[in-house]
């Protein structure tokens, strides 16, 4: 028994590492970024993700599946034994001895059950720490490009101006890329293949901004993968996750696809270290507007527009509205066919998820929360600056 006991603690000092390192990575952000972000997690994350990026498939999902059902097997196992009572090693010799007996070997069985949760969580929590954990306190994208993010959270006239400005030029990006796609085509729907193309087509991309940064640059970047339980994203308002454990960028297809490529882009700049939303959102923007192929130069352009113009909506509701109703007819159709397929996915469970994920990233420095993926507003108005100057 007791050595039965100690393998489930052994695990603890697991997740007591990882916690200590947590701590120590809040504090020392130049740490991190440099024994951490630029040398131990490219080498690591490479390592972990090498053998599921040999398969079209995504690891994570069935991973995710395989671990969902070992817990509940875990639980049924272990609420079974206790009902039992199944626990005690002596025979009883009367009546009071075996209540007794049962008594405490229904509280060894709840110990055992309650220390090798403990000891799952810890081993979690670890393995989450090292493979994107830390990543958190790294310092900022904007470290690298010079941005001065902080100029633009001003609250004054001018940036209304900067807004109007900002979603002026993206409609107009926006617009080109439409026109080269074709009025006339239909963007929900992807073809055979589209998915596989695309995928490659945002590493390349990727790849590309990582000549100019080069501090996304990393031995390996796994493409990205579909999701078999797409729909279930759908309900839980999840466009594409990132999972450290199998180092993947899993993408929702149940959606429409012109939104897919700068999804793709999002998850991939995960996968290279940058886990802070509105970073993400940046770098895929970045990526996907520098790419020789107008769908992800669409994609691109119309995530960012998105944002920017639900910034300008806060200060300019007219404005935002002139700026929407100026787009080209095809733009507003796509629009309107996503606004439609996410008012569909509605209800408790998208509630729920945005919950938990607002919860997540406020636990892990990103103090917004889920708002913090709409901020990428201020590194687009800090990038139009730094243009004009």
């Amino acid at each position: 028994m007791k050595k039965f006991l100690l393998k489930r603690m052994l695990c603890i000092p697991l997740g007591i590492v990882a916690l200590i390192a947590t701590w120590y990575a809040r504090a020392n952000p130049e740490w991190t970024e440099q024994v951490f972000s630029r040398s131990v997690y490219p080498a690591l994350s490479s390592a972990v993700g090498f053998l599921p990026s040999l398969v079209s498939f995504s690891v994570a999902e069935w991973v995710a599946v395989l671990f969902l059902l070992f817990c509940l097997g875990y639980i049924a196992y272990y609420v079974r034994k206790i009902v039992k009572g199944e626990g005690g090693r002596s025979v009883p010799s009367t009546q009071g001895e075996a209540a007794k007996a049962s008594s405490g070997g229904r509280g060894m069985i709840a110990y055992r059950g309650i220390m090798g949760a403990v000891a799952i969580c810890c081993v979690v929590y670890f393995l989450f720490t090292f493979l994107c954990g830390l990543n958190y306190y790294r310092y900022t994208f904007t470290s690298y490009t010079g941005y001065d993010v902080e100029q633009s959270e001003q609250g004054t006239e001018e940036r209304r101006d900067e807004l109007v400005q900002l979603c002026t030029t993206l409609a107009d990006g926006m617009g080109q890329a439409r026109e080269e796609l074709g009025s006339d085509t239909d963007l929900y729907t992807a073809d055979p293949g589209d998915f596989e193309r695309y995928a490659h087509e945002s590493v390349s991309a990727i790849e590309e901004l990582a000549e100019q940064y080069p501090v996304l640059d990393r031995p390996l970047y796994s493409p990205p993968k579909p999701v078999l339980m797409s729909g279930l994203l759908s309900d839980m308002d999840i466009g594409g996750i990132f999972v450290p454990f199998t180092m993947e960028s899993n993408i929702n297809v149940d959606g429409p696809f012109f939104t897919i490529p700068s999804t793709m882009a999002h998850e991939l700049a995960h996968q290279c270290g940058f886990m802070r939303e509105d970073e993400a959102n940046f770098i895929a923007y970045l990526a996907c507007k520098e790419s020789d192929d107008p769908l992800m130069r669409y994609s691109g352009y119309l995530l960012a527009f998105d944002r920017s113009l639900a910034a300008l909506r806060k200060v300019d509701p007219e404005a935002a509205s002139a700026i929407k109703a100026s787009l080209p007819e095809a733009v507003l159709h796509d629009m309107a066919q996503r606004e439609h397929f996410w008012a569909e996915h509605e209800g408790i469970v998208s509630d729920v998820s945005n919950a938990v994920n607002d919860t997540y990233l406020k636990a892990n420095n990103q103090t917004h929360g889920v708002q913090s993926y709409g901020r990428m507003v201020e590194l687009l108005l800090a990038e139009q600056r730094a243009a004009a100057e």
